[in-house]
């Protein structure tokens, strides 16, 4: 008994130490990712004509930026319909089925909440004030107090006896409904139900127990609930494209969600503001943001205003209520249309706070919704980026600063070069920049088109693009699932291990959103996040995840490893090279002089990371190993 003991306790500790020694090796092997980034760089700043791709790259080229990454058995679907249908398919997600994705929706009630009532729902109770304590009695009146409950004694003793003959002589009178429905009147009676009737074994009736209230639900629920959707979408949804966009939009529109109120109306923003207009119209899609309770408290411009000056009354000296709030209108400029080139002044700014004063939030912590009020409402005449707007617009002066901005030029090429930047390198052609813009401003603001203009063009296909984007840390984490055929639940091990890579989902506290360059990821501790990752994915150490890398193998012997590499490879797209690298770590022997002993696990990994998977401890050592290696090599990180 103990010798068995002894001999799986020898196995675990073999098997930690190496884990770690292969995580060391990949370390290493991380290394030519800088130098892929800069020779990137290199290459674009030279501006030569690139070979186009051949077509297995095409096919894999689509799948990874197109896709949050491909799954067993995608890169034979678009083999064999082609490339140029399924950009087709993916621009048109109304056409394709999404009943996978919607089924893992259903077990998440606050997607589907109005904001007023995830607001009474979720909103933690007010702490009850406490009494404060009474002065202290005098001896003389404690005294007095104390003999008169003493003569009371008697008195209440008659009753207590008498008790039972009271209660059964009342059960027989009608008794108030004390569960009555709101509106009905409260002075009508209704016969006291059966339940009440009933004799205790004191023989005294019993009485209706208190319904006990529902304990307060976790406000932050309700962000987990929305980022769990995020991550569930992003690995099951066949709409891919579309969720690709709605995570484009709200990076650009970003909004933090632990900001106060925010965590109730951020819910909303996904729903009613950027999933309906994610693949429509800019100007819709402007227009829902600048309406969006969740923009107009993120930025402050809830609180702007005209200013009301008021005269000293009743002692209290003149002063000023109210003012206007510049953030809102700074950003809708710098960020969210023209770009911080994009032409305007700080005038500019300060008359389109004018212009958007009096767009509120009816009771943000109560109803959280779009509320425009009149008499906060600056009337008088402005002028924006040369555009006069004539006083008394009312509301209507805010939805002409939009129009004027999302027909500029400025933006069109702010937008444009975003979503090539998003879609083919960090610094892309000016040659397609200039024909995206051109077709944003030639459709009205069309993104479908904008974007077609991009994935379809020449330059997203040529050679010097291909695996020339570094996964940001959520791309990473849904691509490898997909990668895997990983069954997630999406809970907070998953996006936990997200945000130790750096990028929390809805997690930026700063409006300008997650930068979409490969500096950005490429951090020591990222990397060594990423690929702590991949061993708890691998080894099935992630509570809610796992994979059943029997099905991935399906047809092949475990234990030859030449298959085994050759088909997670397909599944992975890795390349010879990367084929050669891994085999060189698997076969090498640990490094000269090491010592086994029990080593504590990575300081990153969660107290989520169970490590109790009896399914993934039972296949061969090396076989969890190999996709460790693979999803976090290099070539993985890249899309």
């Amino acid at each position: 008994m103990q010798i068995g003991i002894l001999f799986r306790r020898v196995n675990r500790v073999k098997r930690t130490f190496h884990l770690t020694a292969f995580i060391s090796a990949l370390v290493l092997l991380l290394q030519p990712t800088l130098g892929f980034v800069s020779a990137a760089h290199s290459a674009e700043g030279a501006g030569k004509k690139s070979a186009t791709m051949s077509e297995d790259q095409r096919i894999a080229h689509i799948l990874s930026r197109l896709t949050f990454g491909a799954r067993p058995g995608d890169f034979e679907k678009v083999k064999a319909m082609g490339v140029d249908r399924f950009i087709t398919e993916q621009l048109d997600p109304d056409s394709i089925d999404n009943i996978t994705a919607i089924a893992k929706l259903k077990k998440l009630p606050t997607l589907g909440m109005a904001t007023p009532v995830i607001i009474e729902q979720y909103t933690p109770p007010k702490p009850v004030a406490s009494p404060s304590p009474g002065p202290a009695q005098p001896a003389e009146k404690s005294k007095a107090a104390a003999q008169i409950a003493a003569e009371q004694m008697p008195a209440q003793k008659n009753l207590s006896d008498n008790m039972p003959a009271l209660m059964a002589s009342e059960s027989a009178k009608s008794v108030p409904d004390v569960m009555q429905k709101p509106g009905e009147n409260t002075q009508t009676t209704n016969p006291a139900p059966p339940e009440i009737k009933k004799e205790n074994a004191d023989r005294t009736t019993a009485l209706p127990s208190a319904k006990p209230s529902p304990p307060p639900k976790n406000p932050q629920m309700v962000v987990t609930e929305l980022q769990r959707a995020k991550l569930l979408r992003a690995v099951y949804s066949e709409q891919q494209l579309y969720e690709l966009m709605v995570d484009f939009w709200e990076n650009h529109f970003s909004i933090f969600a632990n900001k106060d109120d925010d965590r109730y109306l951020l819910t909303s923003f996904d729903r009613d503001t950027i999933r309906p207009f994610a693949m429509g119209r800019f100007r819709d899609l402007l227009g829902a943001t600048t309406h969006s309770p969740a923009m107009l408290y993120y930025l402050d411009n809830w609180r702007s205003s005209v200013p009301r000056p008021y005269a000293a009354k009743d002692g209290k000296p003149a002063g000023v209520d109210g003012g206007f709030n510049e953030n809102y209108a700074r950003e809708l400029m710098e960020l969210h249309t023209l770009g911080v080139a994009g032409g305007y002044t700080q005038k500019d700014v300060q008359e389109v706070a004018r212009c958007f004063s009096g767009w509120t939030i009816l009771k943000p912590n109560e109803q959280g919704l779009f509320l425009y009020r009149p008499g906060f409402h600056d009337d008088g005449e402005k002028v924006v980026l040369g555009h006069r707007i004539l006083s008394g617009g009312g509301m209507a002066d805010g939805e002409r600063v939009l129009d004027i901005l999302a027909a500029h030029p400025a933006t069109a090429r702010f937008i444009a070069t975003k979503l090539a930047r998003r879609f083919i390198s960090d610094n892309p052609p000016q040659s397609v920049i200039d024909r995206a813009a051109a077709v944003f401003l030639k459709t009205d603001g069309s993104l479908r088109e904008t974007l077609r203009a991009i994935v379809t063009s020449p330059e997203f296909f040529a050679q010097s693009a291909y695996r020339a984007k570094m996964r940001s840390p959520f791309e990473y984490v849904c691509a490898a699932m997909r990668a895997l055929n990983a069954e997630t639940d999406g809970d907070r091990p998953v996006l936990d291990a997200v945000a130790r890579m750096g990028q929390p989902v809805f997690g930026r506290i700063t409006p300008d959103g997650f930068s979409d360059r490969a500096e950005q990821w490429l951090s020591s501790g990222a990397m060594v996040a990423r690929l702590n990752f991949a061993s708890a994915l691998a080894t099935g150490r992630i509570k809610g995840t796992k994979i059943d890398l029997g099905q991935l193998l399906s047809g092949i012997d475990p234990e030859k490893r030449d298959e085994v590499i050759s088909r997670l490879m397909r599944l992975t797209f890795a390349s010879a090279a990367t084929r050669a690298e891994l085999e060189k770590i698997l076969t090498s022997p640990p490094p000269s002089g090491a010592v086994i002993g029990a080593l504590p696990p990575p300081a990153n990994l969660s107290a989520n990371y169970t490590g109790n998977d009896k399914r993934a401890q039972s296949v061969p050592p090396y076989l969890t190993d190999l996709v460790t290696l693979l999803i976090g090599s290099p070539e993985f990180q890249q899309r």
